[in-house]
């Protein structure tokens, strides 16, 4: 009786402190399968070589895999708040992505969103790992609101509507600022100081944005211009290399009850093409890397890129479920710093990257939380790289996976 008594009164406490703090675990857990097959065009077989070592290889590919977070990235969190009074709340979230595939977990831990907030009637104040409004993890992230087919990386493959826009990722030491919503519209400030141990210093990039949000009705609307700042000093620096990013990304939705229409465009400068993905993202076609300046330039670091995406996209209510389809267009070139880089060690090379990218898919729901997706998705790079020989790589893709959220 006694150990009754004590075990209801534990469990009492642990409620009351439950309800004040109001903790919740939740997550989603995403595991499909899928098809991906690139073909390399003229570059299959070629590789490139940086100090006489080669450090990239281009070879067409077709690949058959159970993936994980192929329509949206497995996680689990723990996020709650607690009523300070006054119409003050402070709150948290803690959440860690993982591979559903292989139970692996990502690095670090909780390294989807660590963050500390206040919130009242001045608006919401947090501090910590958050991702950047131009990103599609975190509770701050809000460039999803620009297509049907939301910010996934799809499982990594290389077609898919994902590779239009420059993404930027999550942030460690970032505070970020939301203000209360004035007739449907939010103003959101963030500002990231760096890695730790080398905050606010030139040894590290830092990260600046500023972005809106508008929701009225059917409609839905979306602004941001962010940029990097990246670190000017340090190992493998190059003075071309540290002219800071640039993005602008507006677009939106309206909502007709027979479809949902989404229109995206971003204008970017001096971003990592690294950053926007696909199949041409790491290497200059046709560029013997050892003629750049020997180990200490990597391969990422040569191609920074200026232009711009558009993306149009459409759900649709179909047989109990929700059809989407979507294409994307990027219009990118090499960036005033690579340019530069590339004459000061006379290479006659360049970069015009025009990219074409079609996806449908359909997504039908069992329950509430769970439901089952499909989708198929095609992307043709065409790319002028100076050389006597253009480069037309190409990837389509098919998966199908089941997702569950609790």
């Amino acid at each position: 009786m006694k150990k009754t008594l004590a075990a209801v009164a534990v469990l009492g406490a642990f409620a009351g402190s439950a309800l004040a703090a109001d903790v919740q675990l939740y997550g989603i857990v995403d595991t499909g399968v899928g098809y991906n097959h690139v073909d390399m065009d003229s570059l299959d077989g070629v590789s490139l070589y940086n100090d006489g070592k080669a450090v990239y290889s281009f070879a067409d590919s077709d690949s058959f895999s159970m993936m994980s977070g192929q329509a949206s990235g497995s996680r689990w969190g723990l996020k709650g708040t607690e009523d300070l009074g006054n119409g003050l709340t402070v709150g948290f979230i803690l959440e860690d992505g993982f591979t559903s595939d292989n139970g692996a977990d990502s690095a670090p831990m909780f390294n989807r969103e660590s963050s500390l907030f206040v919130q009242g009637g001045f608006g919401k104040f947090a501090m910590g790992r958050m991702g950047s409004l131009n990103n599609g993890q975190s509770s701050w992230a809000k460039v999803g609101m620009v297509s049907a087919f939301g910010t996934s990386d799809w499982g990594g493959y290389s077609a898919q509507l994902g590779n239009i826009f420059s993404l930027a990722g999550q942030w460690d030491n970032m505070v970020a600022y939301e203000t209360p919503s004035f007739a449907g519209f939010k103003v959101y400030a963030q500002y990231a100081m760096g890695s730790n141990d080398n905050e606010n210093e030139s040894s590290s990039d830092r990260y600046y944005a500023i972005g809106a949000t508008y929701n009225n009705g059917p409609f839905a609307g979306y602004f941001a211009v962010d940029s990097i700042n990246y670190q000017t000093s340090g190992a493998k620096i190059d003075d071309k290399f540290i002219d800071d990013s640039l993005t602008v990304t507006l677009g939106g939705s309206w909502d007709f009850e027979v479809a949902k229409v989404y229109f995206g465009a971003q204008y970017f400068d001096e971003v990592k093409l690294s950053s926007i993905g696909g199949i041409t993202k790491t290497t200059v076609s046709g560029v013997d890397l050892s003629k750049l300046g020997g180990p200490d330039i990597t391969v990422g670091a040569l191609l920074k890129v200026k232009g711009y995406g558009i993306s149009l996209t459409a759900d649709a209510p179909v047989a109990g479920g929700k059809a989407m389809f979507g294409v994307g267009y990027v219009d990118a070139e090499a960036a005033d710093s690579t340019q530069d880089f590339l004459k000061d060690k006379n290479v006659d090379a360049d970069l015009d990257l025009k990219r074409y990218v079609v996806s449908v898919g359909y997504d039908y729901p069992f329950s509430k939380r769970t439901d089952v997706y499909a989708i198929a998705s095609y992307m043709q790079d065409q790319v002028d790289a100076g050389t006597s020989e253009d480069w037309d790589p190409s990837a389509y893709t098919l998966y199908v996976g089941l997702r569950h959220r609790f």
